[in-house]
């Protein structure tokens, strides 16, 4: 049986790469810099905040193609 995560199509890395870059630029962040600069602690909050977007995009999605199959 395949699971649903196998299904899932790779869109929600873009849409987090697309949202992070634009903050990036946003607050005037070059990501050059930011991993040169960054302690333990900040990368991994940052990791955390990466895992959160992923999966409100997924739910997001999943939402919205439940509503286009009704």
């Amino acid at each position: 049986m395949m699971s649903e995560s196998s299904k899932k199509p790779m869109m929600p890395n873009k849409v987090i790469e697309v949202m992070v870059d634009s903050i990036f630029r946003k607050n005037g962040v070059k990501p050059e810099e930011v991993k040169d600069n960054l302690s333990e602690k900040q990368r991994e909050m940052l990791k955390e905040m990466v895992a959160d977007l992923k999966e409100q995009v997924e739910e997001f999605q999943q939402k919205r193609n439940e509503s286009k199959s009704e």
